[in-house]
Parts: C-alpha cells; sequence; structure tokens
C-alpha cells in the first residue's frame, strides 16, 4: 500500500513516541535496554529516509534550507546521544538520563518537523505518493540490511566503519517493525 510521504514521517514520529512511553512504564533494566536498542534503529531508518529521500526533495521544490539545516543538525545531536547510550548499559546511572536527552531532541524535532515543514510541504505540488513509495522501498531495504547475519548487514557496517554508531540494531525476533 503506497502512503503518503508526510504519513510515513508521521506514523514514525509515533511509533517512536510509543517506544518513548514504554521505556518511561519499564522499571526492568533489560527491558529499558531493549527499548532503547529499538528507539536506536527506529531512529537510524527515519532519518536515512529524511536525510536521503524527503530533504532533498523538499530543497529541491521549496527551499527551506535554514529549516532543512537546522533539521539536519538535530539529526546529528540525536545521533551523538545515542552513540553516547550505545555505550552504556540500563545499569549505568547516567543511561535515564542519556535517554531523556535523547527524548527532548527528538520531540523538539518532531514539534519543528510537523509544525512547521511539514504543513508546507503539505500545500505544495510536491508529489507526496511518489516520494512516499520511495521511502516505503527504500525502508524495506534498510530493514533488510539491519537483519542480524545478513549479508547485506555486514556490507552495511563495513560502509559506515569510522562513522558515529547509532547502537545496537536489531529487529526483535517474530515482530514486524
Amino acid at each position: 500500500m503506497i502512503t503518503k510521504a508526510t504519513q510515513l514521517l508521521r506514523r514514525d514520529h509515533q511509533r517512536v513516541d510509543r517506544l518513548f512511553d514504554r521505556f518511561e512504564q519499564s522499571n526492568k533494566p533489560d527491558a529499558k535496554q531493549r527499548i532503547c536498542a529499538r528507539v536506536a534503529r527506529e531512529l537510524e531508518i527515519h532519518s536515512k529516509l529524511e536525510e536521503e529521500i524527503f530533504y532533498p526533495a523538499v530543497e529541491k521544490h521549496l527551499g527551506e534550507e535554514d529549516l532543512l539545516q537546522e533539521s539536519s543538525e538535530e539529526h546529528q545531536q540525536a545521533k551523538e546521544i545515542i552513540a553516547e547510550l550505545d555505550h552504556m548499559s540500563a545499569a549505568d546511572e547516567q543511561f535515564e538520563e542519556k535517554f531523556a536527552q535523547l527524548v527532548e531532541a527528538i520531540k523538539h524535532h518532531v514539534a519543528e518537523e510537523e509544525g512547521e515543514m511539514l504543513p508546507k510541504v503539505e500545500e505544495s505540488d510536491m508529489d507526496l505518493w511518489q516520494i512516499g513509495e520511495q521511502m516505503a522501498e527504500r525502508k524495506e531495504e534498510l530493514l533488510d540490511e539491519m537483519q542480524p547475519g545478513s549479508e547485506s548487514m555486514a556490507k552495511a557496517e563495513s560502509r559506515s566503519a569510522g562513522k558515529p554508531k547509532w547502537g545496537p540494531v536489531r529487529r526483535p525476533s517474530g515482530r514486524a517493525a
């Protein structure tokens, strides 16, 4: 089923927000660690979709260089926080504080994106159905690459050597993303 690009982005935002709620409700360190890893994977995929497909399309059709620059900087901030979380255990006393920083950064980013960028995009003549299709196809590729033990995951890891990591990227077994 083809989805408009803006719908796909909003759905991703809602999925991550639900994971934030699950983290907050959990009192088990191992569950918090798994939720954090899931958040990292969701944000990695979402950011790649925006940076590779959505933001270039927005820049081409609408300009909005300042807004896009700010969004890219916010992505970088989230990547840095996630890299720190990647080196922590849920048992570390700073883990929950660092995760709270990530939540705050993402909620700020989402509020700006949904409050400014997405309404401008939806009022434009951009083909949001076609962009959504591209994003959905790319998302499936990214999910396949992130399958533990997959050949494409090994290739992706070798391509990203030296780049900031998002953290453990695992798809929970038996669950669709």
